[in-house]
């Protein structure tokens, strides 16, 4: 919300932000962000957009205690073949950190850059908004009320609702309740529960370790750092894999990935948090995209329209991406006739890529009733990539595109390109190391 904000400025006369938080006055988990305290990534495709949307704010962030982790040099992963071979690309950075010390320094810009640039910016906070404005044809504004006991709803008038709500939006109910159609929606859920638990290393390691779930072993791990010397352990696993939520019981998870390097590690660090449980990670697309998709004065952006598995670490790089889209037909012209579909279509393709990859490597998992079955060509895609995810871990040629993609810095079609194509199909299918990469390839 405060991304979408912020490219709103200069573009009109007032933004208000409805939260049903209140902010605390220093980096904080809030109970409105139910994925706070879980580890957050920033892709390198979305540290580009916060860069042009606001100039050094990564080096703010970096400056607050966030980490910046080149792949595949500060990064290990181990797939389903193996472990990726580490060396220095210099294509793909990374930022680590709290969700707390991200919206608290992204917040702190917005507001110190509205005072210039034309637009007032109102934060009403501990209020949550209960509907829409308006009829089938255009949104003009929404319904609110104060989370404080006793208090009347009220209406705040708009010319554009933006609803950055998250996961567990209410918009389709609401706008079916204005007689506009409920968006089309796509499901793919593999079941897949994860944990997080902050610790404090008596050593820190010079490198991220991420473990992915396999068929033989449908349970992950990622251990990466965030600020103040802290770590955060993100445990994962497929149905009747979830992690535990108890922390006596998280040593003896993290033993059974059968990674001794990474056991052997955390059993010398210090717990500093209990570890927190989540359990919403289905991948849920809205297609308010579709021609008669939203009505004007209406555009739903980031989760609220397209959400994805949160182990993937997605979701912030495609807040910015979507933020970006939003600003650039902002510039085209501004708050225009037919602004909210063109709008639309925009922020659905800044979530193409990020989509695409995170059902593609859900969908051997996924076997819940409300999953959209897939089609032909998805079934083509999955072959694919599987292959291509494979060769990666060992191939710098193919495993350049792949890492261009999954970071969010190119579209899929960067993976098809005839030396990508050629050395997949036709190379056998690649084994990667199988030991973790400690030291970095000369």
């Amino acid at each position: 919300g405060t991304l979408a904000a912020g490219a709103l400025l200069g573009h009109v006369d007032t933004v208000t932000l409805v939260e049903r938080d209140r902010y605390p006055d220093r980096p904080a988990f809030r109970k409105g962000v139910p994925q706070g305290r879980h580890l957050h990534v920033f892709l390198s495709g979305g540290r580009r957009a916060l860069e042009e949307l606001f100039p050094g704010l990564n080096g703010e962030l970096e400056a607050a205690g966030a980490h910046r982790l080149e792949a595949p040099r500060d990064v290990i992963t181990k797939g389903g073949n193996g472990w990726q071979r580490r060396f220095h690309e210099g294509r793909h950075a990374t930022t680590s950190c709290t969700r707390a010390l991200f919206d608290a320094t992204v917040r702190a810009r917005v507001l110190a850059e509205a005072e210039g640039s034309g637009t007032r910016v109102e934060v009403v906070q501990g209020t949550e908004a209960t509907g829409l404005l308006g009829g089938a044809d255009r949104v003009t504004g929404v319904r609110v009320r104060a989370r404080d006991a006793g208090r009347a709803e009220r209406e705040v008038r708009a010319d554009l609702v933006v609803d950055a709500s998250g996961r567990g939006s209410r918009a389709p109910k609401w706008l079916a309740e204005l007689g506009a159609p409920a968006p089309r929606e796509e499901v793919v859920d593999a079941g897949i529960g994860y944990c997080t638990q902050m610790f404090r290393p008596a050593e820190p390691l010079d490198m991220v370790m991420v473990v992915q779930p396999r068929p033989d072993c449908p349970r992950g791990a990622a251990w990466s750092p965030v600020e103040g010397g802290n770590w955060l352990l993100t445990l994962s696993g497929v149905r009747g894999q979830h992690p535990p939520t108890e922390g006596s019981e998280v040593p003896g998870f993290v033993k059974s990935l059968g990674e001794p390097a990474l056991y052997e590690h955390l059993l010398t660090c210090e717990p500093v948090s209990p570890p927190y449980g989540f359990r919403d990670t289905s991948n849920r697309r809205r297609h308010y995209d579709a021609p008669g998709g939203v009505p004007e004065g209406f555009l739903a952006v980031s989760d609220a329209a397209c959400t994805f598995n949160p182990i993937y670490g997605q979701g912030m790089a495609v807040a910015a991406l979507s933020g970006l889209a939003l600003r650039r037909c902002l510039a085209e012209g501004g708050l225009r006739p037919g602004f909210a579909a063109a709008a639309q279509r925009a922020v659905a393709r800044a979530s193409d890529t990020a989509w695409l990859t995170a059902v593609g490597a859900d969908r051997p998992y996924a076997a819940d009733g409300d999953t959209t079955p897939p089609g032909a060509a998805e079934r083509l895609r999955s072959w694919y990539f599987g292959r291509l995810a494979d060769r990666a871990a060992v191939d710098r040629v193919v495993g350049a595109a792949f890492r261009d993609v999954i970071y969010l810095a190119a579209g899929p079609s960067r993976l098809m390109s005839p030396s990508v194509a050629l050395r997949t199909v036709l190379l056998p299918r690649a084994r990667g190391l199988t030991d973790p990469p400690l030291r970095v390839e000369s």
